[in-house]
């Protein structure tokens, strides 16, 4: 996979965490995952279509869930995943989404996204559509407080 295609998702996740959450993670170690995929138990998906063809899935703990959602309701608590918590999630990953495609954009690549699908208690069986041994790159972000915010990227 193409680095060129990965530090749009870096960068717009980067941008929309600031923007909107006033945190600023850091860049963990980017590595690579094989399919069958195996998702933490938050997920949001969607489809990345145009010239680039291909899936993005933001994975998150519970915990970590309820945190971001957290900074979304500037600072309200928030101890379980109710509609409004996972509301702002997927919205979150929505405008993360929405810059990726800006980027792109801005690099001449023009693609789409899909809505994204939030799934609780996510399996490998929600993700079907991830061939048998593709390769996945998953870019970690992670708070200063150790919670973490993973970027997973198919772009076969």
């Amino acid at each position: 996979m193409n680095a060129a295609h990965i530090n749009p998702f870096i960068q717009g996740a980067q941008n929309v965490f600031k923007k909107l959450c006033n945190e600023s993670p850091a860049l963990g170690q980017v590595f690579t995952k094989s399919a069958p995929y195996s998702p933490s138990p938050v997920a949001a998906s969607l489809s990345i279509i145009g010239e680039l063809r291909g899936e993005a899935i933001y994975n998150m703990e519970v915990a970590d869930a309820c945190y971001i959602a957290s900074l979304m309701m500037m600072g309200a608590a928030v101890t379980e995943l109710d509609e409004m918590s996972k509301s702002a999630v997927s919205e979150l990953t929505n405008m993360i989404s929405g810059n990726v495609a800006t980027l792109f954009f801005g690099k001449g690549i023009k693609i789409d996204i899909t809505p994204p699908r939030f799934i609780i208690n996510a399996t490998p069986a929600d993700f079907t559509e991830i061939a048998e041994g593709e390769k996945i790159v998953c870019v970690p972000l992670r708070f200063a407080n150790g919670r973490v915010f993973e970027i997973d990227i198919s772009l076969p």
